[in-house]
C-alpha cells in the first residue's frame, strides 16, 4: 500500500533494472587493489523502484526495514554525488526504495538504485549531465553503476566502468533463484586462487568482440564465472541450484556475479515458467525475466 501511495504522489518514479552477467573472468589484480575483468553484462526486468518528492530535508526510506537508509546507502551517496556536481542550489528530497532486487545476491541492487537515483535527478534538473557525464559520476560510487546508468547488454572491462554496448538479437528466459545467502563481493575476491585467463573458451569469445551483435547461441555455450568454485565451496546450495535448473531443461546455467544467485536461460517462456514455479514450490525465492 505504502508503494501504491508513493506512486500517486510522487513528482519522479524511476525503476532501478538488475543485472545478470553472462560470465565474468578475472583478469588480474591492479595496483589500486581492485582487479580487472571482463563481463558481458545484461539489465533484465527485475526491478526495484524509486519514489522522489519534494521535501525540506533529504530523506530515504525503504520497504525493506533491513536495508540501511543511513548516508552508507548508495541512493543517498548518489544524491550527493550528483548535487556537487551541480552550479545551482540543490533541491532536497524524500526518496522511497521499494526494494525487489535481492541483497548480496550478484544483481547489482545497490549500484542499480544508484544509477536509477542519478537518471532521476537529471531529468528533474532538466538534463544538466550528459551520459558521460553520469557514467562519471557514477564511477566514483561503484565498479558497476557506470553500466547501470545506460543499461541494455555491453561487454565490461577494467574494473568494470570501461564499457562497450552491444547489440542483442533473438529472445531467451531468464530464471533467476536466489538461496538466500548474501555474498560480500570483497570475500568473493578474496577467495580467487591464481589468475589464469589463458585457452579459456569464454575469455577468448570476449577478446574477439569488437561491437555490433552478440552471437549468444555461442556466449552460451562458452559461459564461465571465475567465482563459482569457492562459492559452491562455501555453500553447496547454490551448486544445488544449477544442477537443478540444468534438470528441467536449462540450455545453460551459470551464477551472476560474484553471487550467490544462479540463472538458467530457457529458449521458451512455458519450460521457463514451469521451472520457476518449481522452485518457488520449494521455498525457493526466483524471478522470470527477460533482458530491457
Amino acid at each position: 500500500m505504502q508503494s501504491r501511495c508513493a506512486a500517486m504522489t510522487s513528482l519522479l518514479v524511476e525503476k532501478a533494472y538488475a543485472k545478470i552477467n553472462l560470465g565474468i573472468k578475472i583478469v588480474g589484480r591492479r595496483p589500486d587493489g581492485y582487479h580487472d575483468i571482463l563481463s558481458v553484462a545484461q539489465c533484465v526486468d527485475l526491478a526495484d523502484v524509486l519514489y522522489f518528492e519534494l521535501a525540506s530535508s533529504d530523506q530515504l526510506t525503504c520497504s525493506l526495514d533491513s536495508l540501511s537508509t543511513g548516508p552508507d546507502n548508495l541512493v543517498c551517496r548518489a544524491v550527493d554525488a550528483f548535487h556537487a556536481q551541480l552550479d545551482r542550489p540543490a533541491q532536497p528530497f524524500r526518496i522511497h526504495l521499494e526494494k525487489n532486487i535481492p541483497i548480496g545476491a550478484g544483481l547489482g541492487g545497490g549500484s542499480a538504485d544508484a544509477a536509477a537515483t542519478l537518471r532521476a535527478l537529471n531529468r528533474f534538473y532538466d538534463q544538466p549531465c550528459s551520459d558521460a557525464d553520469l557514467r562519471q559520476i557514477a564511477a566514483t560510487l561503484g565498479s558497476d553503476i557506470p553500466f547501470l546508468v545506460e543499461g541494455g547488454t555491453a561487454l565490461l572491462r577494467g574494473r568494470g566502468e570501461i564499457l562497450e554496448a552491444l547489440s542483442w538479437e533473438g529472445k531467451v528466459f531468464y530464471v533467476l533463484a536466489y538461496p538466500e545467502v548474501e555474498i560480500s563481493t570483497a570475500w568473493a575476491y578474496g577467495q580467487l586462487g591464481p589468475i589464469l585467463t589463458e585457452n579459456s573458451p569464454y575469455f577468448n569469445f570476449i577478446v574477439s568482440l569488437s561491437g555490433g551483435c552478440v552471437d549468444h547461441d555461442r556466449l552460451f555455450e562458452v559461459l564461465e564465472n571465475d567465482f563459482t568454485p569457492a562459492v559452491e565451496r562455501t555453500y553447496p546450495i547454490v551448486a544445488e541450484l544449477r544442477s537443478q535448473l540444468d534438470r528441467v531443461g536449462a540450455r545453460a546455467t551459470l551464477m551472476s556475479g560474484s553471487g550467490s544467485t544462479v540463472y538458467g536461460i530457457f529458449d521458451d517462456r512455458k519450460t521457463a515458467s514451469q521451472a520457476q514455479s518449481a522452485l518457488q514450490r520449494q521455498g525457493c525465492r526466483s524471478f522470470l525475466c527477460q533482458r530491457v
